[in-house]
């Protein structure tokens, strides 16, 4: 288990809302780990259920718990960055868990080979479904430039449930910009990434949950409008400027289309 005795090498942050149900998933994948060097810190919105109670269940577990409003996952980032001790940070959801007990051990190794200047290291993720009938995913997204591909209004980058990014960035001062509320952390990702400063490891990091905002139809538009103001700040827009607009334009259809047709009133036609 964590200790107070030595720094941990790794720092795992959670943001909670009424997540009980989920949470003890990515409990059960940590305390399995055979590197035990990490901390957890749960960032909770102040749950109506009975998250805390079940965090709190966890013991020593969880290094750090807090339970308050806060404006979304960004928002309860933000307020966990102060207290990361480890060297360094990986961000996992409510319901998301490393992929076997070796995953931190096996990443420790990879750390040790890498130069000073890489700031973010990811490897391959695995999205799981809790609906019948549908298949899991891997996902093994490549960072392969601003020339290389895009999607949804951005170019390709790896879930951040499979990534580890140096502390030392956040105790620089970044914080995610909590008016984005899916693709906030999109921005250090670009930013390192452009920078040089990523590197891929060949390894299953974690499985996550199919079922987060990013993948709810109905946020379509919102992450497409956020990826696009991110490249706006980071100068980025400029490179695909046509096919950002046309991104946008074609979300916006989709979300006009779907908001009237779920107002529609269907009856039987005989």
């Amino acid at each position: 288990m964590p200790t107070d005795q030595a720094l941990p090498m790794f720092t795992i942050i959670t943001s909670t809302y009424n997540a009980a149900g989920l949470l003890p998933s990515t409990a059960r994948s940590l305390e399995a780990q055979t590197c035990q060097e990490f901390e957890w810190i749960i960032i909770d919105g102040a749950s109506t259920d009975e998250t805390v109670s079940v965090a709190r269940g966890f013991g020593n577990l969880v290094t750090l718990l807090i339970s308050e409003k806060d404006s979304g996952i960004y928002s309860a980032w933000n307020k966990a960055l102060p207290h990361i001790r480890g060297d360094w940070v990986i961000f996992l959801g409510a319901g998301d868990s490393l992929f076997d007990s070796e995953v931190l051990s096996s990443v420790r190794v990879e750390l040790d080979k890498i130069d000073e200047q890489v700031t973010t290291v990811y490897g391959n993720v695995l999205r799981f479904y809790d609906t019948p009938g549908r298949s899991d995913r891997l996902r093994t997204d490549v960072w392969m430039g601003v020339k290389g591909p895009w999607v949804g209004g951005r170019p390709v980058l790896p879930c951040h449930q499979g990534v580890f990014q140096r502390a030392l960035l956040f105790h620089a001062g970044f914080k995610f910009d909590s008016r984005c509320k899916i693709s906030a952390d999109n921005e250090i990702l670009l930013r390192e990434f452009i920078k040089g400063h990523g590197r891929k490891i060949d390894l299953m990091i974690s499985r996550f949950h199919a079922g987060g905002i990013s993948a709810q139809r109905d946020r379509r538009l919102r992450m497409v409008a956020e990826s696009i103001f991110i490249n706006l700040k980071l100068g980025l827009f400029w490179k695909r400027p046509f096919y950002q607009l046309y991104m946008l334009a074609g979300n916006s259809l989709k979300h006009a289309f779907y908001l009237v047709l779920s107002k529609l009133t269907w009856h039987r036609v005989d």
